[in-house]
C-alpha cells in the first residue's frame, strides 16, 4: 500500500507543478501576444514540465512490472522545486522588477 502513496504524492507534485508552469507562462505571454498564442504556449510549456518531472521520478534500473513505477526521492522533489524557482525568476520575478 505504501507504493500507492508514493504514486499519489508524485502525481501531485507533477501535476502541481506543470499547472503552475502554465500558469506562469500564460500570464506573462498574455500581455505580449493574443490570448490564444499564449494559452498555445503555455500549454506547450507545461506539458514539457509535465513530462520532464515525471521522468524525474522513474526508477533508475526500472523493468516493466518488476519493481516500482516512481521512486520519491529528496532529489526529485528538490530538482522540481528549482525548476519552479527559476520559472518564477524568469516571468514573474524580472518582468515585475522592470516596471
Amino acid at each position: 500500500m505504501e507504493a500507492q502513496y508514493e504514486k499519489i504524492i508524485v502525481l501531485i507534485i507533477v501535476i502541481t507543478a506543470s499547472a503552475m508552469t502554465w500558469k506562469m507562462v500564460k500570464d506573462f505571454y498574455s500581455t505580449k501576444f493574443h490570448k490564444i498564442f499564449a494559452h498555445l504556449i503555455a500549454v506547450i510549456t507545461g506539458s514539457f514540465m509535465l513530462l520532464s518531472s515525471m521522468i524525474l521520478f522513474v526508477p533508475k534500473n526500472y523493468q516493466r512490472g518488476a519493481g516500482p513505477e516512481v521512486e520519491l526521492t529528496f532529489v526529485g522533489v528538490l530538482t522540481v522545486v528549482v525548476m519552479l524557482a527559476v520559472l518564477y525568476l524568469f516571468f514573474k520575478y524580472i518582468p515585475n522588477n522592470k516596471k
